[in-house]
């Protein structure tokens, strides 16, 4: 009997299973603040709602970043918490963005109400061939 077999004569517990983890991705995917493209999140800085903060290191920062942004570490969100205008909202942009969840979560800890991840980080940002500080 191979797997597929084995799930559908067994579909009762396989259906528990299926459902768990259909949860578990929607829980991660929507974890740490919703996910916006590029052209959004020029929209939310464009109308001053909003600031970019990259959780990149230092010296990946420094080899290109978005105008305006922020470069604050997860681990200096406390320390740096002047930074971060409170009332307004933050954009957490990341290389590609596979760290930004994290970093929404920690600033939500730290009272930030309005957090957004940048789709993709940097790589959907150049895919859409806006322009990086050098």
């Amino acid at each position: 009997m191979d797997f597929f077999d084995f799930l559908i004569s067994r579909w009762y517990l396989s259906l528990p299973l299926v459902v768990t983890l259909i949860l578990w991705w929607m829980y991660e995917s929507n974890k740490g603040g919703k996910k916006i493209g590029p052209s959004e999140a020029v929209d939310l800085i464009n109308a001053d709602k909003a600031i970019f903060v990259d959780i990149r290191e230092r010296d990946a920062f420094e080899t290109g970043y978005i105008h305006g942004s922020i470069n604050i570490q997860k681990d200096s969100f406390e320390k740096q918490e002047h930074l971060l205008k409170k009332g307004k909202a933050v954009v957490v942009i990341s290389e590609n963005g596979l760290d930004a969840g994290s970093a929404g979560v920690e600033l939500q800890k730290i009272g930030i109400e309005e957090v957004y991840l940048l789709r993709n980080g940097l790589i959907s940002w150049q895919e859409e061939s806006l322009p990086l500080v050098k």
